[in-house]
């Protein structure tokens, strides 16, 4: 007996072969969304994976088109909603960038940041960590710290400025007194 992805519809087709036959339509309609061939070549990929995983949860019967173009769709807005914290760099600009400056400060200026990071109160620094060094979303943040999103963005907004004044701050040579670890509303 076939399992209900293989099954065959009335027409005879599976699930694949209906699949197959709606990527060209799947691509006309991404790359007039997109505006872009490779980016809708991608957003039809997704849009393949993702159909072909919820493949259980199609209605055999049931017209695959508007169910593989709410796909696409998703996943182009989707796309959107990632992409605006990214920007694309000019192949001159990288060179630039990529190229590391004569001398090393900002190798001192990242153990002075670290060491820094260790004198915020925890639910800062976690906020901190999870939105600015790891990349999660406001949200997604609020999710794993278990707190609402604008919580998390206070978080960050107050961890941000007490990491600013902490780095500015002129401090020993060996460094931040461990014995006294930094209060909220504490002058650095």
């Amino acid at each position: 007996m076939l399992r209900p992805e293989h099954a065959a519809d009335p027409a005879g087709e599976s699930f694949v072969h209906q699949l197959e036959a709606m990527v060209p339509h799947m691509r006309v309609f991404a790359r007039k969304l997109c505006r872009n061939d490779d980016l809708a070549d991608d957003m039809v990929q997704e849009a393949c994976l993702k159909a072909w995983a919820a493949r259980d949860r199609f209605i055999a019967g049931a017209p695959m088109r508007p169910w593989l173009f709410r796909i696409v769709r998703n996943a182009y807005v989707q796309h959107w909603r990632r992409a605006w914290r990214s920007s694309s760099l000019d192949p001159s600009d990288a060179e630039k960038f990529l190229i590391a400056p004569d001398n090393q400060e900002w190798a001192s200026d990242f153990q002075v940041m670290q060491e820094a990071l260790l004198h915020l109160p925890d639910k800062q620094r976690e906020a901190l960590v999870a939105v600015l060094a790891v990349g999660f979303s406001y949200e997604e943040a609020g999710h794993i710290l278990g707190c609402s999103e604008g919580t998390v963005k206070s978080r960050v907004s107050r961890g941000r400025e007490a990491l600013a004044s902490l780095m500015d701050t002129p401090h020993s040579k060996s460094g931040y007194d461990e014995s006294a670890p930094f209060e909220p509303g504490q002058a650095a």
